[in-house]
């Protein structure tokens, strides 16, 4: 069948598309030539402001009890949290959420560290301002690009068809600015319409040397690259279903799309296609929780089981490759030490950072406990500790191999890795 001028129109529009997001300009790889050895980094992002307090609880802090008489977790009856082995502060016991069961699990097989009392080291209690600083890589003044963009440029680029992946419909902070990575939802939809003669007529049109006909001509390659890896014409149709490995269960189906599960189906998909991923992001909201939060029922810890139940699946389905692979988890702030009076928390200062992989030195808590007397609060609120950007950090250099800390995190001073991943430590720039 002859290509038409709207199915011509049509592709063009989509790539044009596809390289204003910022495909990987990689001149001509394709599908089959990363080397399967490679650093995975996955970055999820916790929107809105997850309440650390109540997902690692100091249930024997007095100001947690006294100014938390229905949001606080007990050490037992009907509210108990679950025992977390290997805390840190001085005799404090910190109860991990009952619905994230999964994360324990995780966490007493050495999988999955802690970080308590972490945060932007000003404060900001802005979800738009804090955002933009902490995926900017900084504490105060907004940046042009990204600190995962940054990474990537200072890290000499990334080869392999589809090197940086944000598993949503719009690329995140952190990737503001890059040359080097693509918006992608799904699998379902990463196609050209059209017969398949629009290819050789995508090529043919993005021939140039600008930015975006490079952009252009990548973009073309990736989902070549990647339908060829999945088994279908490059210009689209069905995908075979999903199945994970080693009994992982989501929980949420690959289909259930701008979900916590489907976002990690589609990097689950990404790493077993060996189209080179080396960075991916997602995120998920509803942390905001002002009203109604709940406490072992309702939103908050109907939160806290999606992400338990799917980091648990992601991790189980990532047999293969799980000493490659580190998961980073983090938020903007945390949420108010006193609940309010519509049954909520407002905007606090620290929250927590979670780090999952094979590679992590899990089955404990990283970072200094301030306490929560009155004399160590922040603004009424737990005091953050731990720069988000020392963890960010450690991972780079251990895990990624990228010493360049002050171009990635401007500002950051002396490096001060925790000891939360496995790896050597390289002099740092």
């Amino acid at each position: 069948m002859p290509l038409t001028r709207r199915q011509f129109v049509a592709g063009s529009s989509l790539a044009a598309a596809y390289a204003a997001t910022g495909v990987a300009r990689i001149g001509g790889l394709v599908y089959g030539q990363a080397t399967g050895t490679n650093e995975i980094l996955v970055v999820l992002y916790l929107r809105g402001g997850i309440d650390g307090l109540n997902f690692a609880a100091p249930v024997n802090e007095p100001n947690y009890v006294a100014l938390r008489s229905n949001l606080r977790l007990r050490d037992s009856g009907a509210n108990a949290g679950l025992p977390l082995a290997n805390p840190i502060g001085n005799g404090v016991d910190f109860r991990l959420h009952p619905s994230a069961q999964p994360l324990l699990d995780l966490y007493q097989a050495g999988a999955l560290a802690i970080v308590h009392a972490t945060g932007l080291t000003v404060s900001n209690r802005s979800h738009f301002d804090a955002q933009n600083l902490m995926e900017g890589g900084v504490p105060t003044a907004r940046q042009p690009t990204g600190w995962l963009t940054r990474h990537i440029t200072s890290s000499g680029g990334q080869g392999g068809a589809i090197p940086t992946v944000a598993a949503s419909s719009s690329l995140p902070g952190a990737l503001r600015g890059s040359g080097s990575a693509i918006a992608m939802p799904n699998l379902a939809n990463f196609a050209l319409p059209g017969d398949p003669t629009i290819f050789p007529a995508m090529m043919r049109m993005y021939t140039g040397t600008t930015a975006l006909h490079m952009a252009g001509f990548n973009a073309i390659n990736a989902i070549q690259s990647v339908n060829s890896a999945i088994g279908r014409p490059p210009t689209g149709g069905a995908i075979p279903a999903y199945a994970p490995e080693n009994g992982a269960s989501y929980a949420q189906p690959e289909t259930q799309s701008g979900s916590l599960g489907a976002a990690l189906i589609t990097i689950a998909r990404l790493i077993k296609l060996d189209v080179g991923l080396r960075i991916a992001t997602l995120d998920v909201g509803g942390w905001d929780t002002h009203n109604n939060q709940g406490l072992t029922t309702g939103t908050y810890a109907t939160n806290v089981d999606s992400l338990a139940r799917n980091l648990l699946a992601f991790y189980n389905d990532m047999v293969r490759y799980r000493q490659r692979v580190t998961l980073v988890a983090m938020s903007e702030f945390g949420r108010t030490l006193r609940e309010n009076q519509s049954g909520g928390t407002d905007h606090g200062r620290a929250s927590i950072m979670l780090v999952l992989g094979g590679s992590v030195n899990g089955g404990r808590m990283f970072g200094r406990w301030p306490g929560l007397a009155n004399n160590a609060l922040d603004g009424g609120d737990l005091a953050v500790t731990t720069d988000y950007r020392q963890v960010l950090a450690e991972i780079l250099v251990r895990r990624l191999q990228n010493p360049q800390l002050s171009t990635v995190f401007p500002g950051l001073g002396a490096y001060q890795p925790l000891g939360i991943v496995q790896g050597s430590d390289l002099p740092t720039a």
